[in-house]
């Protein structure tokens, strides 16, 4: 998939990050951080394309997916050092619980990237599958909190 030629479709995608994300906090959810990435790499490729910001629509054409991630895992940072929660978003009475697992999502993220700038000629192994892994690690890691 080509992102410079689906530029327009940013501004629709994040618009839709408005919506999604009140519906989320009205039904008393906590937010799903590696979402927020995933909306914050939207609206940076919304003004970027619709700006323009030359630089910034080369630099999303050409890492691709992989822009998503890294949003993500500046995201994943800021929740890890910030949040009760941390980056897998579900608060526990062990904070250092919390924290480790946060730092593994982190990690796990890290290696994320790495696939998705090599893979990112193909949508589906850089983009599709590491999004997949990364939200089941993340559920996988809340059910554990959980039991």
């Amino acid at each position: 998939m080509d992102l410079a030629a689906a530029g327009s479709m940013f501004w629709i995608a994040a618009a839709l990050t408005v919506p999604v994300a009140l519906l989320v906090r009205i039904r008393g959810h906590r937010a799903n951080p590696i979402l927020i990435g995933t909306g914050l790499w939207l609206w940076i490729g919304a003004v970027a394309f619709w700006v323009p910001i030359e630089a910034l629509t080369a630099l999303y054409a050409r890492i691709q997916a992989a822009g998503l991630f890294i949003c993500a895992l500046g995201v994943g940072i800021v929740a890890t050092l910030a949040s009760d929660a941390g980056y897998i978003g579900c608060p526990h009475p062990d904070r250092a619980w919390v924290r480790r697992t946060s730092l593994a999502l982190l990690g796990l993220t890290v290696g994320v990237v790495a696939w998705s700038l090599w893979m990112r000629h193909d949508v589906r192994l850089g983009g599709g599958l590491p999004f997949i892994v990364l939200n089941v690690a993340r559920r996988i890691a809340i059910a554990r909190a959980r039991s």
